[in-house]
């Protein structure tokens, strides 16, 4: 079972350009990955306008050797709404490029008391600076 996440920019108009990458979306990897080899507008822009990931790998070509699907990337309106639909894609790291740098939200699933028969609601944290995120150990663990 995979680490679901999705990779995203936010243009000048504030519009949020969105991929969906299905493995190893843990920071400890997709999170370093991105830092290392996609930290930048130019980087970052190519990679999510890609589209669908199996998995992040140093370069895009290696990235579209692995994948097994090849959908395009999804525009959502503003940041708020990019966010809600995420619940109903159990995206449980979100990785978005603005104003010059990475930002990584978390989500869970929670199950709670006011939950409709059985089912949970998902929640997300604000997004943090990835770079803040990101220790030095990690930065050598991943090739």
């Amino acid at each position: 079972m995979g680490t679901r996440s999705n990779v995203a920019y936010a243009t000048e108009d504030d519009k949020i350009i969105a991929s969906y990458c299905h493995y190893d979306g843990y920071i400890e990897y997709n999170g370093v990955m991105l830092l290392k080899y996609y930290n930048g507008e130019k980087q970052a822009r190519d990679l999510v306008d890609n589209g669908y990931m199996s998995s992040l790998q140093p370069t895009i070509d290696q990235i579209n050797e692995g994948r097994v699907h090849k959908d395009k990337p999804i525009e959502y309106p503003n940041e708020r709404l990019f966010m809600r639909e995420l619940d109903a894609l159990w995206i449980e790291f979100v990785y978005l490029f603005k104003d010059g740098k990475w930002y990584v939200a978390q989500s869970d699933n929670i199950s709670t008391p006011q939950a409709y028969e059985g089912m949970s609601q998902w929640f997300h944290t604000n997004f943090k600076p990835l770079d803040e995120v990101v220790t030095l150990d990690m930065m050598e663990e991943v090739a």
